[in-house]
């Protein structure tokens, strides 16, 4: 009896509770819902981002075509309307608000528990090639992107803009916010070349698309944030990694774009001399040491590295690789990108990979002594390790392995060989590096890039120099007598042959 008055004292309880919300709606001036039982599906909650629903008290509870009904118990929430109005934007949706009680929103929120995440690799943005012929195009120049940019809705920008910017081959994209426009730049060869100028409030609905693609707080706009989103852009599946920061006119927005099904480039294809070359196919025969590709970041590292692992990838050899991102995939190979925030990093990745029994290991680039010294023990015990290092040369790489800690020992008996290389822009043979209206090269006189290269060897006197820890000027003589070809000699001789310029030269190898 007790329980039968405790149900019917609680049902009318719900009941006054949704009279009491139904009145309240009629007050303000927005529809009335009850949620509780209402059969909810992943994908219409799922449109506003989990954090999001729980921060504004928001449930999305309809969607059809292009219209999203969304509920809320706290319609005067100062944050809610410009968080819809910004999330409209960057979904191309129709957002209807209406009010419902607070067991209404529990109830929605409860549900939210129980949808997953899709994973990323799920997750893709997809832009068709009719679509790309039809926006784009005969637009082959930057000039000319830019004025079909400008000629796109602001709801279609940021498809048009990756979509140019992966046909003329820009490796980033940057909009940079000012007080009057946003300005529109893509990374070529290297070298950051203006596109366009688009207007403020472009930008913010173009900020607010990548922004929710990316899954990042939409409504963040002074904290810096990274994130990352798949788009098939024709036949191309291409990675787009994100970064935001804030500054006095608003989040300067950087894209890479990475294609890791792309072609992959082979050794012989890179443009090194004959001896770098010939070097280089010395240490990757070798069973074990180290190989060490040195240089800036841009610099070409990954793409050489990735062609040694082309050549050394075979049936009979396990060959794991530690990356931060993935930057192509390789059929045969086992390769795993770091992530830092779960602690798994290069040094706990590398411990984990020696584990898994590899001939051949490449890490992605070594930051500490502990993922140099776990490299170079491992180099010494019977596998081949490949790795990247920030140095300006291939005789300061030695120097600077020891500034970060690493015992002399363990350099002299590891090392294979330590590469240091640059990448220069081509001539642009159309043009034949002229320029103006050419728009092979966009009027830069320069199309595509080559690499200019250093190797350096351990001999014994090089070893001499490492256990009295000497100075990166003794490395660089004594290397020269034993003739390494220093970077800029390769590149004035790949002048000589025409491929490039002596500015270009400089450029890149001034420090």
């Amino acid at each position: 009896m007790a329980e039968d008055i405790g149900k019917a004292l609680k049902m009318f309880s719900r009941e006054e509770e949704e009279k009491l919300a139904r009145d309240q709606a009629a007050r303000l001036g927005y529809p009335y819902v009850n949620l509780v039982g209402f059969p909810f599906t992943p994908e219409v909650l799922s449109v506003i981002p989990k954090d999001q629903s729980k921060l504004l008290s928001l449930v999305s509870f309809y969607k059809m075509n292009e219209v999203v009904k969304v509920a809320t118990d706290n319609p005067k929430n100062p944050a809610l309307i410009p968080f819809l109005q910004d999330l409209a934007t960057a979904t191309n949706l129709k957002f209807y608000l209406y009010f419902c009680s607070e067991s209404s929103i529990r109830y929605g929120l409860a549900q939210l528990e129980f949808v997953k995440e899709a994973p990323r690799t799920l997750e893709k943005h997809v832009i068709s090639q009719e679509y790309i012929s039809g926006k784009l195009g005969g637009a082959n120049d930057l000039k000319a992107i830019g004025q079909k940019i400008l000629e796109t809705s602001a709801t279609e920008m940021m498809d048009i803009i990756f979509a140019g910017a992966i046909h003329i081959n820009a490796s980033d994209v940057h909009i940079e916010p000012s007080e009057e426009v946003a300005r529109l730049r893509y990374r070529i060869d290297g070298i950051l070349q203006d596109v366009t100028n688009i207007p403020l409030q472009t930008y913010k609905a173009l900020r607010n698309r990548i922004k929710y693609l990316a899954k990042m707080k939409m409504n963040i706009t002074e904290e810096p944030q990274d994130e990352r989103f798949d788009v098939q852009i024709g036949t191309q599946n291409i990675d787009i990694r994100v970064s935001l920061m804030p500054t006095a006119w608003g989040e300067v927005i950087v894209t890479r774009l990475l294609n890791p099904s792309g072609a992959l480039v082979t050794l012989e294809k890179l443009g090194f001399n004959q001896k770098a070359l010939a070097d280089i196919k010395e240490a990757i025969t070798k069973p074990n040491g180290a190989i060490f590709n040195t240089g800036p970041t841009g610099s070409g590292k990954t793409t050489t590295l990735y062609a040694i692992l082309q050549t050394l990838n075979k049936p009979e050899v396990k060959i794991i690789t530690l990356e931060d991102p993935i930057e192509y995939r390789i059929a045969g190979i086992d390769q795993s990108q770091v992530n830092p925030e779960v602690g798994f990093d290069f040094a706990s990745g590398l411990k984990h990979a020696l584990r898994q029994d590899p001939d051949i290991v490449m890490v992605g680039e070594i930051r500490d002594k502990e993922t140099a010294e776990t490299a170079l023990q491992a180099a010494l015990t019977g596998h081949l390790v490949l790795t990247t290092l920030h140095t300006n040369s291939a005789p300061s790489a030695i120097p600077r392995m020891i500034d970060l800690g690493v015992r002399p020992f363990l350099l002299s008996g590891s090392i294979n060989l330590i590469i240091a290389q640059r990448l220069v822009r081509k001539i642009c043979q159309a043009c034949k590096g002229t320029g103006g209206s050419c728009a092979a090269c966009s009027g830069t006189g320069y199309s595509g890039r080559i690499a200019i290269i250093e190797t350096l060897k351990i001999s014994p006197k090089i070893e001499e120099l490492i256990a009295r820890k000497a100075s990166v000027n003794e490395y660089e003589t004594v290397a020269r007598l034993e003739g390494m070809i220093p970077m800029r000699e390769d590149g004035l001789a790949k002048v000589r042959l025409g491929l490039t310029s002596e500015a270009e030269v400089n450029r890149v190898t001034s420090a």
